[in-house]
């Protein structure tokens, strides 16, 4: 695809010019007012100037982005006419821009971005889709990383959007926040780590106990033929080095554990008649 060389020191340019200078500076414009208005609560402000240089970077990755939707504008929306562009371009950079300003005000108000935040990793997700159709998967990558996403990782933290960040131990409530720490607790229980302090050998002796418990379980549940044909010996091979990772013979409290988890799976079916005093 082919488009008309931009030089910057063509008369022609200046649109191009203006289109980037303008949102650029309302961007700048209105986060000087938002950090300004923020200094109304000290208690709950960034540094000074790690917030100064966090929105400066964040306007330059918006540029960078702006530059990628407005060749993308040409090349794949058939908007050949400056004015369309002039007009167009900025629309997602802008959208970013005033969800994010949304998103503090609702985390000012409400004690959490709400809708707002989740537009803007809707709207930076779109926005890599122009970067790899203009530059391919490598150089996508790089358009796509530099611009919308750090972009707005950076206005989030420019605008204190981030939750973690004004509250620190808060958690996020928002829907995409809650799956995604459901997601993680379940894969950690999955992988037998959930529960924390504890060192790597502990972990082995624990997976090794649950597993010999299983077995044993297994093995009770057969009768002397089968606990002596060829299924039933590997059975018993298998339970003989799950009780030897377990360490049940030397640690007496990892015994007891044992003991107790193979009672409970051994007698389940009394749990179905056990006797139990009426609620009423």
């Amino acid at each position: 695809m082919t488009h008309p060389v931009l030089a910057f020191g063509a008369t022609s340019d200046l649109p191009l010019l203006l289109a980037a200078a303008v949102p650029a500076a309302l961007a700048l414009v209105l986060t000087a007012w938002a950090i300004r208005r923020r200094g109304t609560r000290p208690q709950k402000r960034l540094g000074g100037p790690a917030v100064k240089v966090a929105a400066v970077a964040a306007l330059g990755c918006t540029a960078y982005s702006a530059d990628t939707s407005w060749r993308f504008a040409a090349d794949y929306l058939d908007m050949a006419g400056t004015a369309e562009r002039v007009g167009m371009f900025a629309a997602a950079e802008l959208a970013l821009f005033a969800t994010a300003l949304m998103a503090r005000q609702n985390l000012a108000v409400q004690g959490a971005p709400g809708l707002p935040g989740t537009l803007v990793w809707v709207i930076t997700t779109v926005q890599v889709i122009p970067a790899y159709a203009e530059s391919g998967p490598i150089g996508g990558t790089v358009r796509a990383f530099v611009g919308p996403v750090m972009a707005a990782m950076l206005w989030h933290l420019a605008m204190g959007i981030e939750l973690r960040l004004r509250t620190p131990g808060a958690a996020s409530n928002g829907l995409l926040a809650v799956l995604g720490r459901e997601a993680r607790e379940r894969l950690l229980s999955r992988l037998g780590i959930a529960a924390r302090d504890r060192d790597a050998a502990q972990i082995t002796r624990d997976r090794a106990t649950a597993r010999a418990v299983t077995l044993a379980a297994r093995l009770a549940e057969r009768t002397p033929e089968q606990q002596q044909s060829r299924r039933g010996r590997r059975l018993t091979r298998r339970l003989s080095k799950a009780v030897g990772r377990a360490s049940v013979g030397t640690d007496p409290h990892q015994r007891a554990q044992l003991l107790d988890q193979l009672a409970a799976r051994r007698h389940a079916l009394a749990l179905a008649t056990v006797p139990l005093p009426s609620p009423w």
